[in-house]
Formats: C-alpha cells, sequence, structure tokens
C-alpha cells in the first residue's frame, strides 16, 4: 500500500513538474483548479436544490467516515449522474441509516440538533415516554431516519 501511495506521489510531482515546464503549463493548472471548484459547486447545488437534509448527509458522512461537506458533494454527484446512481444513493443512506439505529442511544445526532432538555420533556409527556432521556433517543431515531419534520409537528402539537 505505502509503495502505491510512492509511486502515485512520484508520478503526480513528475506530470506537474513536466506541466510547469510546458509553455501556458500555468493556465493549464489554473483552469484545472476552475473547473474542479466549478464542478465542486455544481454538486453541492444539486444536494441543496434536492430533498435530502442535512440529517441525511450527517448520517451518510457518519456512515462514510467522511466530511459533512464531502459527503454533500458526493451525494450531489450521484444526483447529477443520474437515476442509477439516485438508487445506489437510497441505498447506501438505507444502509446509514440501519447502521447508525444501532448506536441511537449515544444520542450522536441529538447532541448536534437544536432540540433542548425542555423539548424533550414536552415530547416526552407528548409521546407518552416514560422519561425526557427517552423522548432523545425517540428524538434521535426520527433524525436517523430522515424524519426531522415529524419531531417539529409534534413540538408544535406539545405546546401548552
Amino acid at each position: 500500500m505505502l509503495a502505491i501511495a510512492a509511486t502515485l506521489t512520484t508520478s503526480l510531482a513528475s506530470a506537474q513538474e513536466s506541466a510547469s515546464s510546458a509553455p501556458g503549463a500555468s493556465n493549464s493548472a489554473a483552469a484545472l483548479v476552475k473547473n474542479h471548484e466549478k464542478s465542486s459547486q455544481q454538486e453541492l447545488d444539486a444536494f441543496f436544490s434536492s430533498e435530502y437534509t442535512y440529517w441525511d448527509a450527517a448520517v451518510l458522512a457518519d456512515y462514510w467516515g467522511a466530511s459533512l461537506e464531502e459527503t454533500k458533494a458526493r451525494m450531489g454527484r450521484k444526483l447529477l449522474w443520474g437515476p442509477a446512481d439516485v438508487a445506489i444513493l437510497e441505498q447506501f443512506l438505507l444502509d446509514a441509516r440501519l447502521d447508525a439505529i444501532a448506536t441511537a442511544d449515544e444520542l450522536e445526532f441529538y447532541r448536534d440538533s437544536s432540540y433542548s432538555y425542555d423539548d424533550a420533556v414536552m415530547l416526552a409527556e407528548f409521546w407518552g415516554d416514560a422519561s425526557p432521556y427517552d423522548a432523545k433517543l425517540r428524538i434521535e431515531s426520527n433524525l436517523i431516519m430522515g424524519n426531522a419534520d415529524e419531531i417539529a409537528t409534534a413540538l408544535q402539537l406539545a405546546q401548552p
């Protein structure tokens, strides 16, 4: 593995050195960077204009071991590539949700949310949960499953 990385690094360095000595090389490098930035922005735009939410990206980022921004771009790329890749994305999201549900008791997504202890108290009473902790677990599960709207609706209905 280390040998492969060294070979790739050496090849990349040689290619960059060759490119920088060629006439107009700085323009080529700048064009590549600009195209990459444009592509990344298109991917992010595709994510933000889709039905996918922050919580979908957060679950996938955790599953893929990637940053949230990288995950949003990857999701956008799959959206741009078409229906077959969207189907693959949906399967990844299902796998990620099932994986995350198994660790819901760690309340990772609840801690990242804007829900307060008072929200958990109100929702515990509304949902008939035994404790605010149980409501936090239910909030966590809903976030993982992409049901943030249901939490918001329950909070509105739970208001005195």
